[in-house]
């Protein structure tokens, strides 16, 4: 009975992390076939700096910091927004939520809204069209 539990938990939080990795956006951990995404982070670093909140975004366009939960965030929201999978409003909201509120915000907004290329896809490359 005791080896059963432990099969069933182990079971709910392999499934737990699975959902988990799904939620992201397809190409934040594996971008190699991202050109475009690429270079449209490329473009972000005229917007030095890009501060949200606290946080001054514009170090994770210049180090790859894969352990960095930030990172991670940033990241995995701006390629939803790359690819139309989050509205601007849900983006900015996102963003403020996990980041915070601050005098550089919208100056920041502008900026990455204003360096999306408007012929942006709607899907990563090679992930499923729905």
């Amino acid at each position: 009975m005791k080896q059963t539990s432990s099969r069933a938990r182990l079971a709910a939080l392999a499934l737990a992390s699975a959902l988990t990795l799904a939620a992201c956006a397809p190409d934040t951990v594996s971008n190699k076939r991202a050109t475009g995404f690429d270079a449209y982070l490329n473009t972000l670093r005229a917007c030095h700096p890009l501060q949200i909140g606290s946080m001054d975004l514009s170090v994770y366009l210049d180090y790859d910091s894969m352990g960095d939960t930030q990172y991670l965030y940033f990241m995995d929201q701006t390629s939803k927004l790359y690819y139309n999978r989050v509205s601007y409003a849900q983006y900015r909201e996102s963003m403020t939520a996990f980041f915070g509120a601050g005098t550089s915000n919208q100056a920041s907004f502008d900026c990455i809204f204003n360096k999306l290329p408007p012929d942006r896809p709607l899907a990563p490359p090679g992930a499923p069209q729905w």
